[in-house]
C-alpha cells in the first residue's frame, strides 16, 4: 500500500518469519556462531530461547536454508503433542511411512533404521521443534530417548529445541534431568537494545529499496521504547507509523508521526503514551547489557500483535475504502466536466 509512496521494492516490515530479512544483531550472530559449532561437532541436543517475537523463528529458517546436502532437516512446529502423535508428525518430516496401525515401538524402529541407514551413507539428520516449551513431560522424554541413538562416538540425531523462556524454566523440573543434562549447545536471545534498535530498522529500510534515512532518529527511539527492542514489535510499530505518514503524505516519519500510531495503540489498551518518554530509561540499562529476558513483557507481546495487527488491517482497510470513494469522486467530476464542454453554449442575453 505505501510501499509505492516511499519507494520500497517489498514491504519492509512484515511480520512474517524471512530469513532474507534476517539482521544480524550480536547477539543473533552469537547465537548462529554456538548452532554453527553444535551441528558441525554433531552435538546431540541443543537449546535456542528468547523472548516472543525475538527473531528465533527466523535465525532457524536462516540456518535451514544453508544446510549442506548431505543434513536432513525435519521441522515441528505443532508442538502441543503427546509422545506418539509426536513421534508420528516426526517419521512424517522425515517422509517415512507412520501407519496408524503401527504401534510405537515399530514407530521407533523405522526410525532408528532410517537414521542408520543415512549415517552409513555419511549422511545426517536434524530434528527441529519450534515451540519446544509447549511440549508434555512425556514428549520431552520421547525425545530423550531419541537423543540415546547413537554410533560408535556420535548422535544418529542431532535434536534443536526452539522457544520461548518458559522453555529454560521447564528444563529446570526434576522430570527433564535427563534431557537437560544431554543439552551442549544453548543460547537465549535478549531484546535489542537502542543502538541495535536504529541498526535494525536502517537494515530493513535498505533491504526493502528505501531511504535509510526515512524514520528520524526520535522517531527510532520512540519505536524501541513503544517495543522494548522486540523485533517483530518494532515491524509492527513501523508499519503502523508508515501506514499513517502514507495517510497524510508525509515523506519522512518522525516521532509525531509514530505518536500518532502508538496514540491509537494507547485508546485500544495495547500501550500507555505517558509510560514511553520513561520507558527507555528503564529499559535500556539491563537491554543494552543483554541480561534481560523481558520476562514481565512477554505474556502481553502475543495479545499486543494479534491486536495491533487487527487494527491495522482495519486502517488498511479504512484507507482502501477512502482511496475508492477518491476514485470515485474524481470519476464523477471527470463526466460532469464532459457534460459541461459537449452542452452547446447559449446566445447571449437567453436566460437559462
Amino acid at each position: 500500500m505505501y510501499n509505492e509512496f516511499y519507494g520500497f521494492t517489498k514491504d519492509p516490515f512484515l511480520i512474517v518469519p524471512d530469513p532474507n530479512y534476517l539482521y544480524m544483531s550480536p547477539k543473533h550472530e552469537e547465537a548462529l556462531a554456538r548452532l554453527a559449532y553444535g551441528l558441525k561437532e554433531r552435538q546431540a541436543v541443543m537449546l535456542l530461547t528468547g523472548e516472543v517475537g525475538a527473531g528465533k523463528t527466523t535465525l532457524i529458517r536462516f540456518v535451514l536454508s544453508r544446510l549442506p546436502s548431505a543434513v536432513q532437516a525435519a521441522t515441528i512446529t505443532n508442538s502441543n503433542l503427546m509422545a506418539e502423535p509426536l513421534l508420528r508428525m516426526i517419521l512424517a518430516e522425515f517422509r517415512l511411512p507412520a501407519p496408524l496401525s503401527a504401534d510405537k515401538a515399530e514407530l521407533i524402529k523405522n526410525l532408528q533404521a532410517h537414521l542408520e541407514n543415512r549415517d552409513v551413507q555419511k549422511r545426517r539428520s536434524l530434528l527441529i521443534i519450534d515451540e519446544a516449551q509447549n511440549l508434555p513431560i512425556d514428549a520431552l522424554e520421547e525425545i530423550r530417548m531419541l537423543s540415546n541413538f547413537q554410533v560408535k562416538n556420535h548422535s544418529l540425531i542431532q535434536i534443536l529445541l526452539v522457544g520461548q523462556p518458559e522453555l529454560r524454566a521447564r528444563m529446570r523440573d526434576p522430570r527433564c534431568l535427563q534431557i537437560s543434562q544431554r543439552i551442549a549447545v544453548n543460547y537465549h536471545i535478549t531484546a535489542l537494545n537502542l543502538d541495535e534498535t536504529r541498526a535494525y530498522i536502517t537494515y530493513r529500510l535498505r533491504r526493502s529499496g528505501g531511504n535509510a534515512e526515512l524514520f528520524t532518529p526520535d522517531a527510532m527511539e520512540m519505536v524501541f521504547r513503544l517495543s522494548r527492542g522486540i523485533p517483530r514489535s518494532i515491524n509492527l510499530t513501523c508499519d503502523s507509523a508508515l501506514i499513517y505518514g502514507f495517510a497524510e503524505e508525509v515523506r519522512i516519519i518522525d516521532s509525531a508521526v509514530v505518536a500518532k500510531a502508538a496514540k491509537q495503540l494507547d485508546l485500544m489498551g495495547l500501550v500507555r503514551m505517558d509510560d514511553a518518554v520513561g520507558a527507555a530509561e528503564a529499559a535500556a540499562p539491563s537491554l543494552g547489557q543483554g541480561n534481560g529476558d523481558g520476562r514481565l513483557i512477554a505474556k502481553s507481546i502475543g495479545d499486543l500483535e494479534k491486536s495491533l495487527a487487527a487494527f491495522m488491517n482495519d486502517l488498511r482497510e479504512e484507507l482502501r475504502k477512502f482511496g475508492e470513494q477518491a476514485s470515485s469522486m474524481n470519476s464523477t467530476a471527470l463526466k460532469l466536466s464532459e457534460l459541461l464542454e459537449k452542452r452547446p453554449a447559449q446566445p447571449e442575453g437567453d436566460t437559462p
